[in-house]
């Protein structure tokens, strides 16, 4: 008997010292937090990219110094903060909505302080999904984005988390980073450690305290870890391989943006590739201001079912607007409105929540995908056709 009191004991005092070594090597973890991140006193390398399936580093329309960087594949070392310093960090309040030839000089070296930071940070997942095509992967259905939600804690939600995103271009070195895996982490909410590299995502201001807390996101991801055994492994081996030339410079070089893509050809007429939810009109002259708030697109159900459009996104393809519905039924001969910057309950009460104009008066062309970002329908007008 005194042999097996002795035995537990000594079994306690074990399991008591790895769990206190467990503790202090987790409190390294995340105590080291290099203040120059939050100071903006760090190196900005100039962004490495290349080609990827047919599409050049800027893309297809939209912002294209915003498309090169969000496609940049080089790595770096990575330098330690958290996400609720990166939460408080600040911006120039009228860069929102608004692509890069368009802020001001003043502005422009705000943002510069710290996008193109080589970051690291730990947290939870707190979803994962993938998204549609988009201007930086010149609108492909095949490479796109993986979007993730990372919190401090846990049991917080998207209105408290940092965007952080996977390009397709980093992603095809990763085999393992699926989107199963990804979710799987984020039930689990599994403790990860995040690389990458800062970035001012100016488009989605009205998204703040809903899902997400800042515009400032990690893009590219990098590289992804999990703690085992108080030491983080990464998910797989994978690397791009390509370092970053290393700088003394506190903002990113001047970018060099190559020629973007060639559009899509589109058709003559309102081209709609299904037989029941289909893009019926966009009032795209709006009456209410320079900016244009009363814009709309217009979307009905002709079939005799019901369609969920939930996950579903309506995107405007010469600019970067994008609208997703969370959760919708739309009804047989139901008719919705999505507003450029309105909100009508009789018409479902859908807007962009955009500070400006988003249909061009002269031409332009609305693409609405599903959930499984196939396209549904398409609706060209003006010197678009």
């Amino acid at each position: 008997m005194r042999r097996i009191a002795l035995f537990l004991i000594l079994l306690l005092v074990v399991v008591g010292i790895i769990a206190f070594l467990l503790a202090r090597r987790q409190a390294e973890q995340t105590s080291n937090s290099d203040p120059a991140v939050a100071s903006g006193e760090i190196a900005k390398p100039k962004p490495v990219s290349l080609t990827f399936m047919g599409c050049p580093p800027s893309g297809s329309g939209g912002d294209p110094v915003l498309n090169t960087l969000k496609n940049r594949i080089d790595e770096a070392p990575w330098h330690s903060t958290t996400i609720s310093d990166l939460l408080a960090l600040t911006w120039p309040e009228a860069i929102e909505q608004k692509p890069r030839a368009r802020w001001s000089t003043q502005d422009t070296e705000a943002v510069a302080r710290h996008e193109g930071s080589p970051v690291q940070v730990e947290g939870y997942l707190l979803s994962a999904k993938k998204m549609s095509p988009e201007t930086c992967n010149c609108r492909s259905v095949d490479y796109v984005d993986y979007h993730l939600w990372i919190a401090d804690d846990p049991n917080k939600g998207r209105e408290q988390s940092l965007v952080i995103e996977i390009a397709p271009r980093v992603q095809s070195y990763h085999p393992e980073w699926t989107l199963r895996r990804l979710q799987q982490l984020a039930r689990d909410r599994e403790k990860v450690r995040i690389s990458g590299w800062l970035l001012m995502d100016p488009e989605h201001p009205d998204q703040i305290g809903k899902t997400r807390g800042t515009i400032w996101e990690i893009h590219p991801i990098m590289q992804i870890e999990t703690s085992l055994l108080g030491r983080w492994s990464p998910l797989d081996e994978g690397s791009t391989g390509v370092t970053s030339v290393q700088t003394s410079a506190e903002a990113i070089p001047t970018l060099t943006v190559v020629a973007t893509a060639t559009a899509p050809q589109v058709s003559n007429q309102e081209v709609q590739v299904n037989t029941s939810v289909k893009i019926a009109n966009i009032f795209f002259n709006g009456v209410v201001g320079s900016r244009e708030p009363d814009e709309y697109v217009e979307i009905s159900n002709n079939g005799r079912e019901p369609v969920d459009i939930t996950d579903w996104e309506l995107q405007d393809v010469t600019g970067s607007r994008e609208y997703k519905w969370e959760s919708y039924q739309l009804q047989p001969g139901e008719k919705i409105k999505v507003y450029t910057n309105e909100t009508h309950p009789e018409s479902g009460g859908f807007s962009f929540g955009s500070a400006n104009a988003i249909w061009g008066n002269s031409g332009d062309v609305a693409e609405l995908y599903d959930a499984d970002k196939q396209l549904v329908a398409r609706y060209t007008y003006g010197d678009q056709r």
